[in-house]
Parts: C-alpha cells; structure tokens; sequence
C-alpha cells in the first residue's frame, strides 16, 4: 500500500531502497560478519556516512576506505569524496534480556490448568500448562 502514497513517502521509500542497495554493494566487500553491526545512514554532497555498533568495525572500516569507495564507484557509479564512519552502539543485532520466571498465584495456575484440559488444541493446551508450572510462587 506503500507504494501508492503520496510523492513524500514515495521519497522516502525510494531513498531508503536506495541506501539499502549501497548497503548491499558495500556488503560485497567486506566480511561478512559486518553485515549485523552496519548500517548505511546517509549519501549526501559526495559524503557517505556508516553507522556500526563498536570502535573495532568503525576501524575496520576506515582501513577499507580506499575499497569502499572504489566498489561503489564501480558497482553503483557513485562517487565518493568522503566516508563518516560513526559508532552508534545498539544497532547492531538485538539481544533478548534473559527470561525470568513472573509470579503467578495458585489461583491463576489453577485456572490455568483446568482451562487447559478443556482446550481440545493441543499446542494451546501445553502452552497453558508450561505457563501455570512456570511462574513462581511468590511475587519478587
């Protein structure tokens, strides 16, 4: 539905398919363990600017300044003056916080349970009961 918005996210769409492409012709010369840690920001006055996680990849990538800005040359006919690389720790892959057992009462793993048993899906039967055994028994 996108796709047939008004001129102003058309832009927008078009801009960030655009960055994703030189994300992609980057991502063909370097690592590919760089590939969750990076993130193309911005092309503008000749000026390429890169986001990553941590120093170490910022380094990485200002020693490939030469090759990056002959690879994309060549696979997008840009050219390149100047790459920004800066760090941005948190855009990189997302970690989930550890799971912690909540607190549920007797009372609610007992409805719970019996709801469970007249359930007559399986998959959300098992469920309810994973959740009834799971909480503990007193509030943290």
């Amino acid at each position: 539905m996108l796709h047939i918005a008004t001129p102003a996210v058309a832009d927008v769409l078009g801009r960030a398919r655009f960055l994703a492409r030189m994300r992609a012709a980057l991502l063909d010369v370097l690592p590919p363990a760089i590939a969750p840690h990076m993130q193309v920001a911005a092309y503008e006055a000749y000026v390429l600017r890169l986001h990553v996680d941590n120093a170490a990849w910022a380094t990485r990538l200002r020693y490939m300044d030469a090759a990056l800005k002959q690879a994309l040359a060549q696979r997008m006919r840009l050219q390149i003056d100047r790459i920004d690389t800066k760090v941005r720790p948190g855009i990189g892959p997302v970690t989930a916080a550890p799971a912690r057992p909540r607190y549920v009462s007797p009372t609610a793993r007992a409805h719970l349970e019996q709801s469970a048993r007249y359930i007559e899906d399986r998959d959300l039967a098992d469920a309810l009961n994973r959740l009834a055994a799971a909480g503990r028994d007193t509030p943290d």
